[in-house]
């Protein structure tokens, strides 16, 4: 995936979750300038992410229905890939949710850069990203297997509701559903 990927909070999380949370949020489309960033980001996170070297990110980028930049008031803060019904996407979290839902839109992975983190971020990429797509359910996947607890609390504070599982006991996602009627307000 996988939507919002932080790390267990720390101290310095913390500290930048009491910050005000004034970071302008936006989203633009990935430049080929913008893989070797994407792929750090992604390396720093692979414990809750799939692996990703630039072959792969070529595959994403063709099938996908956006790989974005998050733009924050600091500049590049991390990248998010969506993914829409229809996709020739070979990702079994996707198929499941293709398998169920006649229109979608499929958050692939959050990645928010460790400096921004705690600031609000992935909420307001996700308040983008609903209000881009208003008549259509927001769909994502968080790992349970290894742990991202503070992802997955995210997830369900945010509206999405637990619809599935995938995986084993050592690698799984909780499969994540929040309906078009949600509020956006609840994410910033």
């Amino acid at each position: 995936m996988n939507a919002v990927h932080l790390d267990q909070p720390t101290v310095a999380d913390h500290r930048r979750s009491t910050q005000a949370v004034d970071d302008q949020v936006t989203l633009r489309p990935a430049t080929p300038d913008d893989d070797p960033r994407i792929l750090a980001w992604n390396e720093a996170d692979v414990h809750f992410l799939a692996e990703m070297d630039p072959e792969r990110l070529a595959y994403l980028k063709e099938r996908a229905a956006a790989v974005e930049i998050i733009e924050t008031d600091h500049g590049p803060s991390g990248f998010v890939i969506t993914f829409t019904a229809g996709s020739d996407y070979d990702s079994p979290n996707y198929r499941w949710f293709a398998a169920r839902e006649p229109e979608f839109h499929y958050v692939d992975r959050i990645v928010v850069d460790p400096a921004s983190r705690g600031r609000g971020v992935a909420g307001k990429v996700y308040a983008v990203l609903a209000a881009r797509h208003p008549h259509v359910p927001l769909l994502a996947e968080v790992n349970y297997a290894p742990p991202n607890p503070a992802s997955l609390a995210f997830h369900s504070r945010s509206g999405f509701v637990e619809v599935g599982r995938l995986g084993t006991q050592t690698n799984g996602v909780v499969l994540f559903r929040r309906p078009p009627q949600v509020s956006v307000q609840g994410l910033v």
